[in-house]
């Protein structure tokens, strides 16, 4: 078996945990999908949305992480900091 390496680059938004502020504002993409229903507050103080493969569900201070290909993920904190590497600068080729 061979093994790959998938390099996507995504945006990620890290929910504030409950009576906190975030800690930036939130971006356009996550906020569109709260207002349509897409995405919906739970009792956990996150975000839960269905999918073809199930409903899925985050807690507060997890990390919603949007995806090239327009899909949304879950991701924990520890995982997140562990499976993505900030970009410090992006070059845009002419």
């Amino acid at each position: 078996m061979q093994l790959f390496l998938s390099k996507n680059l995504v945006q990620a938004f890290r929910l504030p945990l409950w009576g906190q502020a975030a800690d930036e504002t939130p971006p356009q993409w996550l906020v569109t999908r709260i207002q349509s229903g897409e995405l919906e507050m739970n009792s956990l103080g996150g975000l839960t949305y269905s999918t073809p493969f199930g409903v899925q569900s985050c807690a507060a201070g997890d990390i919603v992480v949007f995806y090239a290909d327009n899909s949304i993920g879950f991701e924990k904190p520890e995982a997140f900091e562990r499976d993505f590497t900030p970009v410090e600068e992006i070059s845009l080729a002419a």
